[in-house]
């Protein structure tokens, strides 16, 4: 009669004891099984003072099986212990060891381990390529996974977006808008992917992305070779991005529509720039991107963008229904704090985008001494990201360099009126449009509010010129009534041009 019972069962120990009553000085021999297949064989016949103790022989009837290297794989395993002699089972087996849902530390010493003993080059050459396959294999199975369901056979649409950049939201425009984008794609029943080409960034929060980072896939172009004709729409978001993958797109999606989001046409910027800066150079280099610009759009199945004056700049080079106007969705900043407590102007933007750096100096230095020769009370609030050293410490009269906010709200409800001197530059000026959201009347120039569908009731808030810009903020900002209709004008533009809505129907028609 076989007594006993199998007390540990983990991916390193397997131990209990076991005693044939009928012959109690005799050890059993045991059969240790790991999913059907013999893992081992041990004697139980090491002393357990706990048996001992209780009167069960002299104690020498435990057994135990450490396992140096693991049981092989993170997944499920059944272990039965059975007496080699009748096939007889233990009290508590089987036992089940659960699949791990992690490669876990110990899993991930074993593995340093095993490869820290690999001194030669050929032995480094020849483990590097066994995990890179490994990698592969994995990735593959967790693609499948991913678009599979148990009620589905047919994997779900699947979209892939790359850019050269993790978004993040609140940072720029660019940020935003493609975060709206991949919002919208999945309300239209997208899986939607997102890899940059530094896939080692961080991940926004709060969004249902599969955001394809390191180490899971180490490139973009090992994501495309992997995954090799697994989606049915590649977006590429900016000229650096579709000029880079498109011809990679084209190799290993040849199913996918291809989409090109321009974000804004570099050439103009850099031409805008050129005649202001008086540069040559520039204009030369605008000329190459602009023929950079039009051979990408051309690649594409449709071409992306904001700004209805841009739509029509690449009508004159494009079949015409290749070109979508698509906005982005703006959740409007809540603005708390009375007008009457809100005394500042404001300015913000990216500050690694160059007409941002431009159009902030304007401001401090040009259009604000003429703003306080008026009205010595009104201050301004210069902020944003990537703000350069040397511009913290400008020294400009009523102006505070308070760098990037985290809290637009919070921004929003310091000042009266927000104000965007753009000399140049191009696409849809994102900070326009938050300040509008908001409630906040923006004194802008004509570059800075072209593409956008502005109403003539906002016409008085547009000039080109810094005497202009000034005369504006000073009448705007001590005018009550005219500052209540035009605070309610540019929320009503947003709500009408610029909502999750028109966002869906603008993709929906371009898919």
């Amino acid at each position: 009669m076989l007594r006993g019972r199998l007390d540990v069962a983990t991916r390193t120990r397997i131990a209990g004891w076991a005693q044939n009553e009928r012959h109690p000085d005799r050890p059993v021999a045991l059969l240790i099984i790991d999913n059907g297949t013999l893992l081992d064989r041990v004697v139980a016949n090491a002393h357990r003072p706990d048996l001992a103790a209780i009167g069960i022989g002299d104690g020498r009837h435990g057994f135990e099986l450490s396992l140096a290297g693991g049981l092989p794989g993170l997944g499920r395993h059944v272990i039965r212990v059975v007496c080699e002699r009748d096939g007889r089972e233990l009290a508590a087996s089987p036992a089940l060891i659960e699949a791990s849902d992690a490669f876990d530390a110990e899993a991930q010493t074993k593995l340093a381990a095993l490869l820290d003993g690999i001194d030669s080059t050929a032995g480094i050459d020849s483990a590097i390529e066994a995990l890179t396959g490994q990698i592969d294999r994995l990735a593959s199975r967790r693609s499948a996974r991913a678009t599979a369901t148990p009620r589905q056979a047919e994997p779900a649409k699947r979209a892939l977006v790359i850019d050269m950049a993790m978004p993040a939201r609140g940072r720029d425009a660019g940020s935003n808008a493609i975060l709206s984008h991949m919002e919208s794609l999945i309300r239209l029943g997208y899986a939607v992917s997102f890899i940059a080409a530094d896939p080692a960034a961080a991940v926004p929060d709060g969004v249902d992305v599969d955001w394809r980072v390191a180490p899971r896939v180490r490139s973009v172009e090992e994501l495309l070779a992997r995954e090799a004709g697994a989606f049915s729409l590649v977006y590429l978001h900016r000229l650096d991005a579709a000029a880079r993958y498109m011809p990679l797109v084209r190799a290993h999606q040849p199913r996918a529509k291809v989409i090109y989001s321009v974000a804004d046409l570099h050439h103009v910027r850099l031409a805008r720039r050129a005649m202001v800066e008086r540069e040559a150079s520039l204009i030369a280099l605008a000329r190459k991107v602009r023929a950079t610009e039009l051979a990408v759009a051309c690649a594409a199945d449709a071409v992306l963008t904001h700004s209805r004056a841009e739509a029509d700049l690449l009508r004159r080079h494009l079949p015409p229904q290749k070109i979508v106007i698509a906005p982005w969705a703006i959740a409007p900043a809540t603005v708390k704090t009375p007008r009457a407590q809100r005394g500042a102007i404001g300015f913000i933007g990216h500050f690694g985008h160059a007409p941002n750096l431009d159009a902030a100096r304007r401001l401090a230095f040009s259009i604000m001494p003429l703003v306080r020769a008026r009205d010595p009370s009104i201050t301004c609030l210069i902020a944003g990201s990537a703000m350069p050293e040397a511009m913290r410490r400008w020294a400009a009269s009523g102006v505070e360099m308070i760098g990037a906010v985290d809290d637009l709200a919070g921004f929003f409800g310091r000042v009266r009126l927000t104000v965007a001197p753009m000399a140049f530059g191009a696409g849809i000026k994102g900070k326009v449009l938050d300040s509008l959201a908001a409630g906040i009347p923006c004194i802008a120039t004509p570059v800075a509010i072209e593409g956008i569908d502005w109403p003539d009731i906002l016409a008085g808030c547009v000039a080109a010129d810094d005497a202009g810009l000034a005369d504006a903020i000073v009448a705007l900002h001590g005018d009550k009534a005219r500052y209540r209709r035009i605070a309610a004008a540019g929320r009503a533009l947003i709500a009408r041009d610029w909502s999750a809505a028109a966002t869906d129907a603008a993709l929906a028609g371009m898919i």
